[in-house]
């Protein structure tokens, strides 16, 4: 548990109009109160670590703002327009792509096909092989199993074929669910290493949730600390990292 009072977090500081807002919002699962008046923002061209214990709510704050579940009330915007109670479909053709937690591919479908999945929203042929040639520049191991199926791959390259999928629409922001879980200390530098190159080439927004707290701290550069439904503190990923309860709490330090 963290020490810190659970103050809730106001508004970036800054110039300019955020890319994604939440405000205030409350998503219940039944009678579960799930979040608890969650309010963040992410800017263009951010990297924004989403970190906290099981049970805090990360995974449904993105399930919230990817639509698939909806809150209850507050306020959620995407590039400037109220995505609340907005179909997933709907949301995704505005430019958001979410890597669920558990990668949730095709397993008996091919590489390429599971990449052409991705795009069914595309109806340029030769943008879709474009896309996947773009993919297979990020993730040589897929081109290599291009015509394998998803369900023979290790859980690295599973986790590969997910994000590459959800590239196939050129997202302005991904949504990325615990991407390190299950893999080994090699695969999650590679997987980190990617996103890291994700932002920094092509100029992509994401939003990270991610239990490897460390790892996630080390390329944000703004962090949110979730506990029980409530954001508990916020600032620079930097800050968040030298903070001597969030070390205590998920940097496994004493």
């Amino acid at each position: 548990m963290l020490d810190t009072p659970g103050t809730q977090s106001s508004p970036v500081s800054g110039t300019g109009t955020p890319m994604l807002e939440l405000r205030d919002i409350h998503t219940y699962y039944g009678h579960i109160h799930a979040l608890k008046g969650i309010t963040l923002d992410v800017m263009q061209g951010e990297i924004i670590a989403l970190i906290g214990g099981n049970g805090a709510g990360k995974t449904t704050t993105l399930r919230t703002i990817s639509g698939m579940q909806r809150p209850k009330s507050g306020t959620l915007r995407y590039l400037g327009k109220d995505i609340a109670g907005v179909r997933p479909d709907q949301i995704m053709l505005q430019g958001m792509s979410h890597v669920p937690e558990g990668r949730r591919i095709f397993g008996q479908l091919t590489v390429r096909e599971n990449l052409e999945i991705g795009a069914y929203t595309v109806t340029d042929r030769a943008v879709i092989q474009s896309r996947i040639e773009e993919g297979f520049e990020f993730f040589p191991r897929l081109r290599e199993r291009e015509k394998q199926l998803g369900g023979t791959l290790s859980g690295g390259e599973q986790q590969m074929l997910a994000i590459a999928r959800a590239l196939m629409v050129a997202p302005k922001l991904l949504l990325l669910d615990e991407p390190s879980m299950g893999l080994s200390p090699l695969f999650v530098e590679t997987i980190f290493d990617i996103v890291e190159r994700l932002n920094r080439e092509r100029g992509t927004t994401i939003l990270l949730v991610e239990q490897n707290a460390s790892m996630a701290l080390g390329i944000a550069k703004r962090a949110y600390v979730l506990q029980t439904g409530e954001i508990r503190l916020q600032g620079p990923a930097a800050e968040i990292a030298s903070n001597e309860s969030v070390r205590k709490a998920y940097l496994g330090e004493d």
